[in-house]
Formats: C-alpha cells, sequence, structure tokens
C-alpha cells in the first residue's frame, strides 16, 4: 500500500467520498482503509500492525472525536514504532476537523511539533487544491 489510513468510523464519508477518488482514482495511489481492506474474523489489532507495516505511509485522519479514542492512540504507537524500526518518516497527520487542545494527548502534540500535518478546509477552493497537492507531495 501507498498508505494506511487511520480514521474515526464516523469520518468514514470523508474518507470514501473525498480522500480515496482524490488519491486513488485521480492520483493513483493505493491507500488501504478498515472498511475495505481488512479481512473478516481476524484480530483487528494483528492486522492494523500486519498493514502500517506494508504501507510506505500512514494517514492519521484527526478528529476530537478520533484523539480521544483507544484505537487512534493504538494506530498512532503502531505508526510511530514502524518509523522508528524502519528509519522512515511514515506519519502524515491530517486535521479534517479543528482539534480542542484539551483533547491532544502528549503523543499526538510531539507528531504535530514535529511532522508533517495538513489542515482541511470545506469552503475554500483553492485550499483544497493546496491540501490535495501538500498531500501528494507527502505521499
Amino acid at each position: 500500500y501507498d498508505a494506511f489510513v487511520a480514521y474515526d468510523y464516523d469520518d468514514y464519508s470523508w474518507v470514501r467520498h473525498n480522500l480515496l477518488p482524490e488519491l486513488e482514482q485521480e492520483r493513483g495511489y493505493k491507500l488501504c482503509i478498515h472498511h475495505r481492506d481488512f479481512p473478516a474474523g481476524e484480530i483487528l489489532e494483528e492486522i492494523i500492525v500486519d498493514r502500517i507495516r506494508k504501507s510506505r505511509k500512514t494517514i492519521l485522519v484527526l478528529t476530537a472525536k478520533f484523539v480521544r479514542s483507544q484505537w487512534c492512540d493504538f494506530e498512532m504507537s503502531m505508526a510511530r514504532s514502524e518509523m522508528f524500526e524502519s528509519g522512515r518518516d511514515i506519519i502524515i497527520a491530517v486535521i479534517l476537523k479543528p482539534l480542542p487542545f484539551n483533547c491532544i494527548n502528549k503523543t499526538l502534540h510531539n507528531i504535530l511539533k514535529t511532522k508533517l500535518y495538513l489542515e482541511w478546509v470545506q469552503e475554500d477552493h483553492h485550499a483544497k487544491e493546496l491540501f490535495w497537492t501538500k498531500l501528494d507531495d507527502a505521499l
């Protein structure tokens, strides 16, 4: 995979209607997303670790709900472990919705402080084009 995408279930609509069409159909990337690429009946944690390892990058789609979840902590930790083991800069953070300061833990703070992150802007067409260009460059 070109990228493993970590996101909250509530944000699947954005992943399906924005991220997948732009990156897979328009730009030719192959993304790994839970809803489509995880086999049924296997241990979820093991699948996540395997897919992060088999992906060149990990895209974290960040919203307040997701960063408060145990899955966000797990996927961030696994991506950071892979980053340290491989020596490659693999994490791309996408701030889909503004994050209240009180929901940013130390790990996420360090990621946002030291790694590439992009902010999604819904209404501004020019900002969207810039977002996709920067995400393409990061991949």
